[in-house]
């Protein structure tokens, strides 16, 4: 019997559309919550994207969806699987669906997008959960490409059933004692005003560091949106003896995939090992809704983030972001780093090492840490 496809663009707009694509994403189990509509209602409430689902039918339903985002930055358009916080996936698929079939009419359909709306660059942001980047590179070979990795601790391993830490690290147990031993409490009141007093300690935080702070929208978003519909959570951490607000973090989450988003601490409150609390707690919920991979997210190459992830027995998980030049991209490519900064925020247009040279692509792909040595010598 032969099967016929059909790639169509679907309205986030119109409620027989809407409520396809919600059905699809209630089945589909290799989907992250960066693909849902309801991050698309989220980004929405940030700036300008444009926001388009591409889907692959057959036999009526929907087997595979890629969003796409178009952003008409100063030097030109991009189109981009996901932009903002926590870029990760492309191509979401059903279990029963033929990834062969499936793939290559996806993504021809997402590069066809971007040069029919004068995209100058077209960037799908591959999973490190279910691993797909050959499958893009077969349909057409990417221009530019960015290997990087996120960290990622399987609950399962982590966790026994009563929620207790399996075999830490003295290391790992000691801090857990004292961020256990009663100085500091969860908070688990989804409210503006925990949202707002946290947003203050995360801005601060990222100054010190030298960073630039999340949007605020992107919380309040969060809260009014995802929250609600089940996608996202705020955990925020109080000290016993004042009350005082002394941390937090933002989780999405989504079928077998919880993230976690920029958890921010008050520096003075460090030795009371708040980020020990949320990491366990946080860990814990996500455990007994049956959530199996926890996404720390990327971090810079070492340092003592990194360690701290890791010790929970997280490992690095790479991904790709891979880039084609659809259009136009010769302002783009000579750009300098600060110039892609400054007119695209929040956007991966393309590698860093990359820019300014004016030229194609090079053979090999560019690694994260000379990808981050290059972002990290415009604030020298």
């Amino acid at each position: 019997m032969t099967v016929t496809y059909e790639v169509v663009r679907l309205p986030l707009e119109g409620h027989g559309a809407r409520a396809e694509i919600e059905g699809f994403f209630a089945v589909a189990r290799r989907s992250v919550v960066q693909q849902t509509p309801v991050w698309a209602d989220v980004l929405r409430r940030l700036g300008p994207d444009e926001a388009h689902v591409l889907g692959c039918r057959a036999g009526g339903g929907l087997l595979g969806v890629l969003p796409a985002y178009r952003f008409a930055g100063p030097l030109g358009a991009i189109l981009t699987s996901v932009p903002q916080v926590g870029p990760i996936g492309g191509v979401a698929l059903r279990d029963e669906a033929r990834a062969d079939a499936v793939y290559p009419r996806l993504v021809a359909a997402f590069l066809a997008l971007a040069s029919e709306t004068g995209c100058a660059l077209a960037t799908i942001v591959t999973s490190p959960f279910w691993p797909d980047a050959a499958r893009y590179r077969a349909v057409r070979a990417p221009d530019f490409e960015l290997e990087n990795a996120c960290q990622v601790l399987d609950l399962e391993e982590a966790l026994d059933d009563a929620g207790k830490v399996r075999d830490p690290s003295p290391h790992l147990r000691r801090n857990l004692a004292k961020a256990e031993r009663g100085t500091l409490a969860i908070d688990e009141a989804q409210t503006e005003d925990n949202v707002a007093a946290w947003y203050e300690i995360h801005a601060a935080r990222h100054r010190a560091i030298g960073a630039t702070p999340l949007p605020r929208e992107l919380f309040r978003a969060c809260l009014e949106v995802a929250v609600p519909a089940d996608k996202a959570r705020f955990l925020f951490v109080r000290r016993t003896d004042s009350g005082a607000l002394v941390g937090g973090a933002l989780y999405v989450h989504h079928g077998m995939v919880v993230d976690a988003l920029m958890p921010s601490v008050a520096s003075e409150a460090l030795e009371l090992r708040p980020t020990y609390l949320l990491a366990l707690h946080s860990m814990r919920w996500a455990r007994r809704r049956g959530i199996r991979f926890y996404n720390w997210q990327a971090s810079p190459p070492g340092g003592g983030v990194h360690r701290f992830k890791q010790q929970w027995g997280s490992e690095d998980v790479p991904y790709s972001f891979l880039t084609w030049v659809t259009g136009d991209a010769r302002a783009l490519v000579s750009a300098s780093v600060a110039d892609v900064k400054e007119g695209y925020p929040g956007h991966y247009v393309m590698p860093y090492d990359r820019l300014g040279s004016g030229r194609g692509a090079p053979d090999l792909p560019s690694s994260r840490a000379g990808a981050w040595r290059a972002a990290e010598a415009t604030r020298e």
